[in-house]
C-alpha cells in the first residue's frame, strides 16, 4: 500500500490547531479531509512517535509543576501567608497561566509535526490522525485542569487538607488518563 501526500496538509494542521487549542469554536472532522483512507496510527514513522513522546513528557512535567504549585498555594493559605481573597485571585491567575502554558506546549507539538509532515509527505495521513487524536484528548484534559482551579477554591473553604487531597487525586487521575491515552496511541 502506498501512502500519498495529503492535499493542503499545512492548512489541515492549522484547522486541527484551531479546533483544539484555546477558546475553540470550530469542530474538526478528520474524515472530511482524508476521504476513503482509514485514519490509522499503525504505520506512524518513528520520528513522529518520538515527537509525540517528547510532548507526552512535556505534558507530564506540566502536570507535576501545576500540582506542586497548587499544593504550595494551599499551604500558604493554611499558614496564613495569604488570605482567602488573595488565594482566590491567585487561583484565577494560575488557571489562565496554566491554560496558556498548555497551549504553548501543544502548539510546539503541532509545529514539529507540521514541519516533519511537510518534509515527509508519506507520513502526513498518520500525522493528521495523531494530531487530531492528541488535540481532542488534551482539550478534554485541559477542561479537567481548569476545573481543578475552581474545585480547589471550593475544597479550601471546607479544609486545607481536603484541598490537598482533591489536588492529589485529580492530578493522579489526569496523569493516569494521559499515560493510558499515549500507551494506546500507536
Amino acid at each position: 500500500m502506498m501512502t500519498v501526500a495529503v492535499k493542503n496538509f499545512s492548512s489541515i494542521m492549522d484547522q486541527i490547531r484551531d479546533a483544539y487549542v484555546g477558546e475553540s469554536t470550530t469542530e474538526f472532522s478528520i474524515l472530511e479531509h482524508i476521504g476513503l483512507q482509514a485514519p490509522s496510527t499503525s504505520n506512524t514513522p518513528d520520528e513522529v512517535k518520538k515527537i509525540t513522546q517528547e510532548y507526552e513528557q512535556d505534558v507530564n512535567n506540566f502536570y507535576e509543576q501545576e500540582e506542586t504549585s497548587l499544593k504550595e498555594n494551599v499551604k500558604q493559605l493554611e499558614n496564613k501567608e495569604m488570605n482567602q481573597a488573595a488565594f482566590m485571585e491567585k487561583m484565577s491567575k494560575r488557571k489562565e497561566e496554566a491554560l496558556k502554558k498548555a497551549e504553548d506546549t501543544i502548539n510546539k507539538l503541532y509545529d514539529k509535526l507540521t514541519d516533519y509532515g511537510v518534509k515527509h509527505p508519506s507520513s502526513q495521513l498518520a500525522i493528521i490522525t495523531v494530531a487530531d487524536a492528541v488535540g481532542a484528548f488534551i482539550q478534554d484534559i485541559m477542561k479537567k485542569i481548569a476545573n481543578v482551579f475552581i474545585g480547589v477554591v471550593d475544597a479550601v473553604k471546607k479544609a486545607a487538607n481536603e484541598a490537598v487531597k482533591f489536588i492529589s487525586s485529580t492530578f493522579n487521575s489526569i496523569t493516569n488518563s494521559t499515560k493510558n491515552f499515549f500507551a494506546e496511541l500507536f
